[in-house]
């Protein structure tokens, strides 16, 4: 199968793990499969792709260089092997690299929300500058709350951060199989997986004597980075050059398919929010939260565990715990204990006080999995090509990633190809009159843009912009003046019009809408639907 859509220059995420970079036998760093890794990225850059190189070893070159046989388990000692092991494997990428960035982040980077875009804008000029930024956790300074364990999922959180549309993991088996392979000969490989929630394999197997990954961690970083738009793969390290296969799509290894709508925006920051507890349900609000996209009120949940407080993120798990979205929740674990099946018209008399009538709001919610009908558990992958049990194949899936690409104009230009950009005065830089606002006013139905009487919602507004943009001429005198009628939509219009104007310096502004309003804001901001809260 080849996708010549996901064949154009893009950013990638290429993931190298300890046991690809340290030969397990001396624990001594294996330059050969090094320099063909590097060798792999030089000529993805020049096909013209942005590569991040997340890359583990710094702990077992350490323990190398210091003489130590295996890997301590205490954490003080693996720090300071990582403080030694960095500065001698950075000298080896110096070494392959013209130019190159070392970026090493810990959980607190990615869980606040400053710094999780500040960083974002760091990998935008490395980009910028040429270079290939090299990524590892901070090993040095981490401690164990703020750790994110493993590099797998390190990974994941970098492809969501630079927007990557690629993440592929070296490691030392070719593909996911539906056992150890090493231990079963009954195992399969699987080549293609479009419903992760359809995926039954055995992960029980942890990572090798210098790593700390494995299947189960892989699994991790593939419900992450597919839920944030990213297609990833696994391959074998030992062939390094396949990655280039990968993206021109031949079919090499395992392929995660993304899910067919994104998150975008604040949704994809969400992903990055450590987890601090679980919200079990039960099968209606199962439904709600992610059949119908609506929040979670207490009368659905069942089961509370962990110690989280208000504003943290939590697992949102089926009746039988099953992870399937996450979620920033309102109130603390205590207060959601003594909540759980209750109304929410309860909480005044629970709870003493009278808060968000949702336990997790419906925009604090992200998707981790698409449900689509199945036959059979075929894990959602065909062994022998074609579609799958769940019925979508993964042409189907990369034509909707495509049309994902293709949607909303340009952004900053952090992660993915320039895409045209016209300058924001060229789309409603335009004369308004009464008639014209007047004309398909949109519904005030469902905020999330799904009802409204009359032409409104979502095409109403794309069928008015059409219009406005076929009128020529400035802003008229009726709408910078004072005069502007003020009865709602018109006023929000004109103001929203003169506010477009005066931000036509920002190279990411865009303009979207919801019902009843149109209003200016950065990509950033845009929710999963393609449109700014209220």
């Amino acid at each position: 199968m080849r996708l010549s859509r996901l064949a154009y220059a893009c950013a990638q995420v290429i993931k190298v793990g300890t046991s690809s970079l340290v030969r397990p036998d001396a624990g001594s760093l294996n330059l050969s499969n090094l320099a063909r890794i590097c060798e792999t990225v030089r000529d993805l850059r020049a096909e013209g792709h942005r590569v991040v190189l997340v890359s583990s070893g710094a702990v077992g070159v350490g323990a190398q260089r210091l003489g130590l046989a295996a890997r301590p388990a205490d954490l003080a000692q693996r720090q300071a092997l990582a403080a030694v092991g960095q500065v001698y494997l950075m000298r080896y990428y110096e070494d392959f690299f013209s130019a190159l960035g070392l970026v090493l982040l810990t959980l607190d980077n990615l869980a606040q929300r400053g710094q999780y875009l500040n960083a974002s804008n760091t990998f935008r000029e490395l980009f910028a500058y040429g270079t290939v930024p090299v990524v590892n956790e901070n090993d040095t300074v981490a401690v164990e709350e703020l750790r994110i364990g493993d590099n797998d999922t390190l990974s994941a959180q970098v492809a969501t951060l630079v927007r990557a549309d690629w993440l592929v993991l070296l490691t030392d088996v070719d593909a996911l199989y539906t056992a150890n392979p090493a231990t079963d000969p009954a195992a399969q490989p699987i080549h293609e997986v479009a419903d992760l929630s359809q995926l039954h394999v055995d992960t029980s197997e942890g990572g090798g004597q210098w790593g700390t990954g494995g299947m189960a961690t892989k699994l991790t970083a593939a419900r992450l980075a597919t839920a944030a738009g990213c297609a990833m793969a696994i391959c074998s390290a030992a062939a390094p050059e396949r990655v280039a296969a990968i993206v021109h799509g031949e079919r090499v290894g395992t392929v995660f398919w993304p899910l067919p709508h994104a998150l975008r925006g604040r949704k994809r920051w969400i992903l990055s929010v450590p987890l601090r507890g679980e919200l079990w349900m039960d099968a209606g609000a199962v439904r709600a939260v992610r059949e119908r996209s609506k929040s979670l009120f207490s009368a659905g949940i069942v089961r509370v565990s962990g110690d989280f407080a208000a504003q943290d993120a939590v697992r949102l798990c089926d009746a039988e715990g099953v992870e399937f979205a996450r979620g920033l929740c309102n109130y603390a674990c205590s207060e959601v204990e003594r909540m759980k099946g209750k109304s929410s018209r309860d909480f005044a008399e629970e709870l003493g006080y009278v808060g968000s009538e949702e336990v997790v709001h419906r925009d604090n919610v992200c998707q981790l999995t698409q449900r689509r009908p199945s036959s059979d558990a075929s894990h959602g992958h065909d062994v022998h090509g074609g579609r799958g049990g769940n019925g979508v194949s993964p042409e189907d899936v990369a034509g909707r990633l495509a049309l994902l690409r293709t949607r909303g104009g340009a952004h900053d230009g952090a992660a993915r190809p320039a895409m045209p950009h016209t300058p924001s005065t060229s789309q409603l830089g335009l004369a308004l009159d009464g008639a014209t606002l007047d004309g398909g006013r949109p519904g005030r139905g469902d905020p999330a843009g799904g009802g409204g009487g009359g032409s409104g919602g979502r095409d109403g507004v794309a069928q008015r912009l059409e219009l406005l943009k076929q009128r020529g001429g400035g802003l008229s005198g009726q709408c910078a003046s004072d005069d502007v009628e003020t009865d709602g939509w018109k006023a929000e219009m004109a103001r929203a019009i003169a506010a477009e104007r005066s931000a036509e310096d920002s190279p990411s502004a865009a303009v979207v809408g919801s019902p009843g309003s149109l209003l200016v804001g950065r990509e950033a901001d845009v929710t999963d639907e393609g449109w700014l809260p209220e």
